[in-house]
């Protein structure tokens, strides 16, 4: 195949179903542009005969090395001169490819950009577009305090709560579960750093292109629904699992980007608030993550 415009990059660990939904939607929508679907298949034990159709260049992967190394395996085997990385459990609502390759074409400065998030009832989600992670915003997130309070300056930070997410502009960190990166920029960084299994990935190659001096979009006029944590629910089993996984990429991620001392001060907090929620709630997972976050392992 000749170059196209978009190589659509998905990765699968049990959920075939839900990303033949996906890329229905991607055959209805996306035709502002050349394109080419992408899927890596991470040694899922369900049945992927499915996926074996004329217009899906299906990958078996022999290993399931997580999220951020399927998505490495489909950009090297990719054509496009841009990258749209989709989860399977996302269903456009417009030309996303399509959009984002225009925005890209549009502004030269830009190395990344990704969609508005809506979730299955229509919501929008603020996580399309957020700040990179740190100290500060670990703590409003993990307090929850940036969710409770969303609209106070300060406190809803994280995800830029004082702002609607119904206009185009310039962002930290994009989802994961929709990214466009133009295909010299992203080999130029290395591609996903696969020492994240899941989470976080996308956090530290978007700070990586920042460092770079590429800038990042969210761009409001491309839509799609996520069903939020859907897929990777399967792999984990429960909420808990999740977050244990979440916080154990953050600790990679604090590592990489900040040194031993603030990961150290980092999980020190992290253990206090979770310490604090099982003094209110006696939860054991809340005592398990307090010990995780005290711990000097």
């Amino acid at each position: 195949m000749d170059e196209v415009d978009v190589s659509i990059i998905y990765v699968n660990w049990n959920c075939s179903g839900e990303m033949l939904k996906s890329i229905a939607s991607v055959r209805r929508l996306a035709t502002g542009c050349t394109r080419e679907i992408i899927v890596v298949d991470n040694l899922s034990p369900e049945d992927i005969s499915g996926l074996e159709q004329p217009d899906i260049h299906l990958i078996r992967n022999p290993v399931n090395g997580g999220f951020g190394s399927g998505c490495n395996v489909g950009a090297k085997a990719a054509k496009g001169k841009y990258l749209l990385f989709l989860n399977p459990d996302t269903l456009l609502l417009n030309d996303v490819p399509g959009i984002l390759f225009g925005f890209l074409e549009k502004h030269p400065d830009a190395g990344a950009c990704g969609a508005m998030l809506r979730d299955s009832d229509g919501a929008i989600n603020y996580n399309g577009g957020r700040r990179r992670l740190g100290l500060v915003n670990e703590i409003l997130e993990h307090s929850s305090l940036c969710f409770k309070y969303p609209r106070v300056p300060f406190i809803g930070r994280p995800y830029y709560g004082n702002w609607d997410h119904r206009s185009t502009r310039q962002v930290q960190c994009l989802c994961g579960a929709c990214m466009m990166f133009r295909r010299e920029v992203f080999f130029a960084e290395g591609g996903f750093d696969e020492r994240f299994f899941m989470y976080c990935e996308e956090m530290d190659l978007c700070r990586r292109t920042l460092l770079a001096g590429r800038k990042i979009f969210y761009v409001h006029s491309a839509e799609l629904m996520h069903e939020n944590r859907k897929s990777t629910m399967q792999y984990y089993g429960t909420f808990h699992r999740f977050v244990m996984q979440y916080l154990d990429s953050t600790r990679i991620h604090f590592l990489k980007h900040y040194g031993r001392v603030y990961t150290r001060v980092w999980r020190w907090c992290i253990g206090g608030i979770y310490f604090l929620k099982y003094v209110r709630h006696r939860r054991k997972e809340d005592l398990e993550k307090a010990r995780w976050g005290m711990s000097f392992v």
